[in-house]
């Protein structure tokens, strides 16, 4: 059996299609053999390594191996070249690179293979054999993630513009558009020193239970993402039309900032604009945020759409801030490697900014850093989401190696969690920066954004401004007073009543104060999500592991986090562990922190409160439909605020006391 499986169209797509031609012209039964399988892979995603788009993966494995013709000399592991009287192949796992240049497009250099592209009207060119090989590098360490690493890979390169004359004499990984299967395995005898067994060669790239368990889905290396509904929504609004056509004619002309409180869309208008530049442009833009659960979330939503991060064809990539920064001084001589990075971060970025500021790296460095690693570096847009935490020396570091104009930022005007509030306009002419302000709630339903507005003013912030959509009607806000982590059925509860409406565990979201947040058990999850799992469930936990940069890939995982990554996050029902503890944490916070107060008729405890209270802000504009708010039985200010918004819409707040 032959199955294609991944993106379903463009050229990756006919290439795949074009490879199973090939395998059927030498084996036409394994259309329909049930014993041997072939798995095309089209578009492989992989989040977390440091490279992410893949073309093709094409893993086969046969119960007996299966013979083909030879025509080459092979170079065997151990042993001098000869030609073997026979060639089987048993299995195989093929990392393959796509490139539809026609002869004039690819220059070879020796054996070494480049392609020339397109940027913003200059032909640049870029070595697709050494780009090949690193991803086929990060390919074995993503599968030696997943507990595969018993499996050689090999990495190729298919030219389906060119012929087989075209190409340099072989040995080489590259394959030409009209070569056959067998000459592919032919290749694979050159260069991915096979075994000898006398005059015979049997090409295998591992055991047979690491294949079979690859195949079979053991290790869900090839499970598809399916969306769910509310993906599906979040996919239609960044990919429709939405965005004023002179928001996009400011686009790469001057920069662009985007003012909102919570739950406006600031995040969607960017991939809204970021997309639209792509599908219509063929731009390429990086999304930059701090948020290692965001840049997860919204990962997923780019796998979903198919959209890829490609120099020749544009995309979106989205990386952490301290990801790409790291990346940016590596490849500028900065940092020689990333031991300490983060311990030194801030003395790594005054480096970078002297070095930038005395001419010790010029313009030509950087033209030179964007020519030689394109796909890390060379950007037509730069979008930054939650722009208003950003430190001046990272803002100046960006407007010194892509410049102004192409920066687009959105700023959630009292959402801040640092202790300086960014100034993104210094040092721009006038003219040169285009704000626009986003005040209609379109994530929360009219009783939820109506319900945050009566919050704030509780809560002392006189100054929200966030108007409800009365096109989304409905919504309701449960308050739950004791220990929520102890009742998973209620979470079981409020995920089967999502599921009635089409919506999935994935759909939620579950936040934490950081005293939760240590692992109850051996599972390493965080006490709610343990007791979420032992009562049947499954969890997606970015509260205590690492596993932020890797998006949930299930239906049926229900996300976790800290109150401190969940802006930028929504959910249909919203699950707030301990909303009083994050009250008190960042009420402690203001009042032990050195910052100028915003208003010096204020003194230090009111000024802590309002920073407290912006905070409980974000959370509670991450839901859509339900906003779950676990308090304890304790008396509070946020209680208080609580209970008086709860006399004024006791037709959707409904109120739990313990039993």
């Amino acid at each position: 059996m032959i199955e294609i499986v991944g993106v379903l169209d463009g050229q990756e797509y006919e290439a795949a299609v074009h490879i199973r031609r090939l395998l059927l012209n030498v084996w036409p039964d394994l259309a329909q053999s049930r014993r041997d399988n072939v798995k095309i892979f089209v578009g492989f995603k992989m989040y977390g390594q440091s490279v992410e788009d893949l073309d093709l993966v094409v893993i086969g494995h046969f119960h007996e191996p299966r013979e083909f013709a030879v025509e080459y000399k092979f170079f065997p592991r151990d042993g001098d070249p000869f030609v073997p009287r026979q060639g089987w192949v048993k299995n195989f796992g093929l990392l393959i690179e796509v490139k539809s240049h026609d002869a004039g497009g690819v220059h070879f250099d020796g054996k070494v293979a480049s392609v020339r592209y397109m940027r913003n009207g200059t032909g640049k060119w870029e070595c697709v054999t050494e780009k090949n090989r690193a991803q086929m590098f990060e390919f074995k360490k993503y599968l030696a993630r997943q507990g595969l690493d018993r499996i050689h890979v090999q990495d190729l390169i298919l030219f389906t513009g060119l012929r087989e004359r075209d190409l340099p004499e072989r040995p080489h990984n590259c394959l030409a558009n009209d070569a056959s299967f067998e000459r592919l395995l032919n290749i694979l005898g050159q260069i991915s020193r096979p075994h000898r067994n006398g005059n015979r060669v049997t090409l295998s790239f591992g055991a047979d239970d690491a294949f079979q368990a690859l195949l079979g889905g053991k290790f869900g290396v090839f499970d598809v993402v399916e969306p769910t509904p509310l993906d599906r929504r979040r996919m239609d609004l960044i990919a429709k039309k939405a965005v004023p056509d002179d928001w996009m004619d400011d686009l790469g002309r001057r920069q662009i900032i985007l003012r909102g409180r919570g739950g406006v869309g600031k995040t969607v208008h960017l991939l809204q604009m970021a997309y639209r530049s792509f599908d219509s442009r063929q731009q390429r833009s990086l999304l930059l945020t701090f948020n290692k659960a965001l840049v997860a979330d919204l990962r997923r939503t780019m796998a979903l759409l198919g959209v890829p991060r490609s120099v020749e064809n544009g995309g979106i990539a989205v990386e952490t801030g301290h990801g790409f920064f790291g990346k940016l001084m590596l490849s500028l001589g900065v940092i020689s490697d990333f031991d300490g990075f983060l311990e030194d971060f801030d003395r790594h970025k005054q480096t970078t900014l002297q070095y930038l500021e005395t001419g010790t790296i010029d313009e030509d460095d950087i033209a030179s850093l964007l020519q030689k690693n394109p796909t890390e570096f060379d950007w037509d847009l730069i979008f930054v989401d939650e722009a208003q935490d950003w430190p001046q020396d990272e803002i100046t570091i960006l407007k010194m190696v892509f410049g102004t104009e192409r920066l687009t930022v959105s700023d959630g005007v009292d959402q801040f969690v640092r202790d300086d509030i960014a100034d993104w306009t210094s040092g721009i002419a006038k003219g040169g920066v285009q704000p626009r302000r986003l005040i209609k709630s379109m994530r929360m339903k009219s009783n939820v954004a109506i319900f945050a507005g009566d919050m704030a003013a509780a809560l002392g912030l006189e100054d929200w401004d966030v108007v409800p959509n009365q096109d989304a009607v409905g919504g309701r806000v449960i308050v739950v007073e004791g220990d929520l982590s102890s009742r998973p059925n209620m979470l079981h509860g409020l995920a089967a009543e999502a599921l009635s409406l089409g919506n999935y565990p994935v759909d939620m979201l579950a936040c934490i104060p950081p005293s939760m947040a240590r692992a109850a058990s051996e599972d390493g999850l965080c006490a709610p999500a343990s007791h979420y799992v032992n009562s049947g469930g499954r969890v997606w936990d970015g509260t205590t592991r690492d596993v932020r940069q890797h998006f949930p890939t299930h239906r049926d995982e229900l996300r976790f986090v800290q109150y401190d990554s969940c802006r930028g996050l929504e959910a249909w029902t919203s699950i707030n562990y301990g909303l009083d503890q994050l009250w008190d944490y960042k009420f402690n916070q203001g009042m032990a922190s050195d910052r100028d107060r915003d208003d010096l008729l204020l003194g230090r405890e009111e000024t802590a409160k309002l920073h407290a209270a912006r905070w409980i802000m974000i959370p509670l504009t991450r839901a859509m439909d339900t906003i779950v708010i676990n308090i304890g039985a304790s008396p509070s200010p946020l209680k208080s605020a609580l209970k008086s918004v709860r006399e004024r819409r006791q037709d959707f707040v409904q109120w739990i006391s313990p039993s």
